[in-house]
């Protein structure tokens, strides 16, 4: 009790302290962090005099400033497919096809969902009950995927028709907003409930599920007319003005998460606007993020440190990372050096979870994660299963080969086509297409 109240009074006073502390006389801007678990204060006029609500690592080196290259509009060539110019056949892809009504079901089952309700039922801080919205959205994909690589027209005027009726219900626009999150309780209500409910997470994954919605209007373009093309368009300059734009250019200073923190997102509308200039700073932005994020030795700030879940946060970081640098690479983009040294020190870790997990567990943290737990009954000692073609990644991108990880071989066996972490299947890449 007497620590609860210590940490209350803490909290208390570091909000008046931030409060109106900026050089200019200003009150800082307040922000969730990556997870959700706290709160950020940054003063808009120079971001060097950010208000952090936690402890930096000692070991971490802030070199967002030395990264070499520069990213420029003029090198940006959005390939139109988002992960490639032509979408073919794909053996990786799955099943999934508009001829079974089935599919169309589970895709109708998405249109006007209640996701606020769902998420505010069945959601706590550790664990997020997000089937109803993802599966739909992995399965529109899929089977859209499937059907522009085969030709089907069929399937493909399905297809199409599922993606406008998203549009036309405004399909989860109802769903709480970044702005919105800033004004309620933080998840684990900020010290370690994990039974505490978790708003950050409601907005997350809409901005996901919305995100991958891009990536299928993007494949779909070319099938809409001018009339289909503006109600999908308003629609998702709709989204993106609620959930996406309010994250451009942030800064977070813990945590590696799905779709790079926001970033994916904010890359796929750049595409479908055919924004170069925004795809640009965007990612000379994430790439600075990234080596942030990522210390020297291929630990991940927060990730790799959440108690019995680290080894399974660290692969979820990793693959979004992974993703997020070879979709940039595709466009045009120079990975720094830098940061390819250390998403293979990262890579390399994931494999050391893997064969020796004691010593990858050994690394000490100066910092503080307020989403930890070390309750052995919510262990997860694998491999991330919705990273399920992180092997894939890991040789492209960085030549390291994932260790055999038999648990997380089994599970991910459930998870197939789409990896909505990063918006794509890796193993569908134009190098790897299987007919």
């Amino acid at each position: 009790m007497k620590k609860l109240l210590l940490l209350l009074a803490l909290t208390f006073l570091s909000a008046q302290i931030f409060a109106g502390s900026c050089p200019d006389g200003s009150e800082p801007v307040k922000s969730v962090s990556a997870d959700g678990t706290y709160f950020v204060y940054k003063c808009n006029a120079d971001s060097s005099n950010t208000k952090e609500s936690k402890t930096s690592n000692k070991t971490s080196t802030n070199s967002s400033n030395i990264l070499e290259g520069s990213v420029k509009a003029s090198d940006i060539n959005f390939p139109g497919k988002f992960y490639t110019t032509e979408i073919n056949s794909c053996k990786a892809m799955g099943s999934a096809t508009f001829k079974s009504n089935y599919t169309i079901n589970i895709v109708e089952g998405l249109i006007g969902y209640d996701w606020h309700a769902d998420h505010h039922a069945n959601s706590n801080s550790r664990d997020v009950i997000h089937e109803a919205i993802t599966d739909p959205i992995k399965m529109l994909m899929s089977a859209t995927h499937n059907a522009i690589g085969n030709d089907n027209q069929t399937n493909i005027k399905i297809a199409k028709n599922l993606l406008i009726d998203l549009a036309k219900a405004d399909t989860l626009y109802d769903s709480i907003g970044y702005y919105e999150v800033q004004k309620k309780p933080l998840c684990y209500a900020g010290r370690g409930d994990v039974n505490a409910p978790c708003w950050y997470h409601e907005y997350e994954w809409a901005s996901q599920v919305f995100a991958n919605y891009m990536i299928s209007a993007l494949w779909l373009r070319d099938e809409l007319n001018e009339q289909e093309f503006k109600i999908v368009d308003q629609y998702i300059k709709k989204m993106y003005k609620k959930f996406l734009q309010p994250t451009e250019f942030q800064k977070k200073e813990q945590g590696f998460y799905a779709m790079a923190n926001g970033g994916t997102g904010i890359l796929i509308y750049a595409s479908w606007t055919n924004n170069k200039k925004l795809a640009a700073k965007e990612i000379n932005f994430r790439f600075k993020e990234m080596d942030k994020m990522f210390y020297e030795d291929g630990y991940i700030n927060n990730n790799s440190f959440r108690g019995v879940r680290a080894q399974w946060y660290h692969s979820y970081g990793l693959n979004s990372a992974l993703g997020y640098v070879y979709i940039a690479g595709l466009w045009g983009a120079e990975i720094p050096k830098k940061l390819y040294n250390k998403l293979v020190k990262a890579s390399e870790v994931a494999n050391l979870a893997i064969t020796d997990y004691e010593t990858f567990r050994s690394r000490p943290f100066t910092g503080t994660n307020t989403n930890i737990t070390e309750d052995p009954k919510d262990a997860k000692k694998h491999t991330h299963q919705a990273a399920f073609a992180i092997d894939t990644l890991m040789k492209i991108v960085t030549g390291v080969e994932l260790e055999h990880d038999p648990v997380y071989l089994q599970k991910r066996t459930y998870h197939n086509g789409i990896d909505d972490l990063i918006g794509f299947n890796p193993n569908c890449i134009n190098n790897l297409v299987t007919e």
